[in-house]
């Protein structure tokens, strides 16, 4: 059906369109819940939201890259670099927001009271999570816009828009915010296991941290890869087919968000539901005590903004 394009990279075509597809209408899904529900605009949900929508436009990538695989067509580096740019941002924000929403978590597990009052003002907090993830995403960008090549004919993939230099400036760093990702969950978890934390909390923790294992998980393998290829073949084409290979984990961690939440988190599951259309047997409690500590309903002052 395609002669042009070689039976290894034939399947990938095919899965990679057909999990962002999936991927992008249920990472929109996750975004609609944020609006729907206003017990899903805290600002821990917020850094929820961005982190679907990151996921999101990590994956329209695979449409560009499936564009020009079945069209048997190329670009320059510096082309891909320009038509990636949207994708680019997703990919690059992933980490950094995912290491927000541990950051969070941490501050709300270990320091309750102070992360209420941090919370009173949601807007400050949130920007003060976002810089990090700000400054990273332009260096990358701005790392990327200067080895892009005009002359060097590629298909355009996600990875390849960043070229030389900037993708190993992206892939070490990356391997570092990952650490600190492990780091900083693992110590959330250590804590919530001695702590009377509330059963919202616990879930929305879980929710969050089975996403950053899958994250984890495909971001190691991809790297290991990535490390690995051209030590065990001398062929490039080869290397690189192994590269695109592992990044099937990645790509599906990226478009795993809304079932990993549908199924453990309650709040999100009556959501989807709703938006879904699809009749809820049984509703949610009107109230959960939501901070790290476990709170009596009838002690919490009407007026107290709650955590989550």
């Amino acid at each position: 059906m395609f002669p042009y394009i070689h039976p290894l990279i034939l399947p990938l075509g095919f899965f990679f369109c057909t999990n962002s597809f999936v991927g992008v209408i249920g990472n929109a899904i996750m975004l609609m819940c944020y609006f729907k529900n206003k017990r899903l605009r805290s600002p821990c949900h917020i850094l929820i939201t961005l982190s679907c929508l990151s996921d999101l436009m990590h994956l329209t990538a695979q449409f560009i890259w499936g564009y020009y695989l079945f069209s048997d067509k190329t670009n320059t580096v510096a082309q891909c670099f320009y038509r990636m740019a949207i994708p680019l941002i997703g990919v690059t924000a992933a980490g950094p927001l995912i290491l927000a929403m541990g950051i969070d978590r941490l501050i709300a597990v270990k320091f309750p009271t102070k992360y209420r009052l941090y919370t009173q003002e949601p807007r400050s907090y949130v920007m003060c999570h976002l810089i990090f993830p700000a400054v990273y995403i332009a260096m990358c960008l701005a790392y990327g816009y200067q080895t892009k090549l005009d002359k060097v004919q590629i298909t355009c993939a996600v990875p390849l828009g960043l070229w030389g230099a900037a993708f190993q400036f992206f892939t070490y760093t990356s391997a570092l915010i990952y650490a600190l990702v492990v780091i900083v969950y693992l110590t959330v978890y250590i804590l919530l296991k001695s702590s009377s934390a509330s059963a919202r909390f616990k879930s929305v923790f879980k929710s969050i941290s089975v996403t950053v294992g899958l994250v984890v998980f495909g971001w190691v393998t991809t790297t290991v890869a990535n490390t690995l290829s051209y030590e065990v073949t001398s062929d490039e084409f080869i290397a690189i087919v192994i590269q695109m290979y592992a990044g099937i984990t990645v790509n599906l961690a990226a478009a795993s968000n809304i079932f990993v939440f549908y199924s453990i988190n309650s709040e999100y599951r009556e959501v989807i539901k709703s938006l879904l259309g699809l009749k809820n047997k049984t509703k949610t409690a009107n109230f959960e005590a939501s901070s790290a500590n476990t709170v009596s309903v009838m002690r919490v002052h009407p007026n107290r903004r709650t955590t989550v």
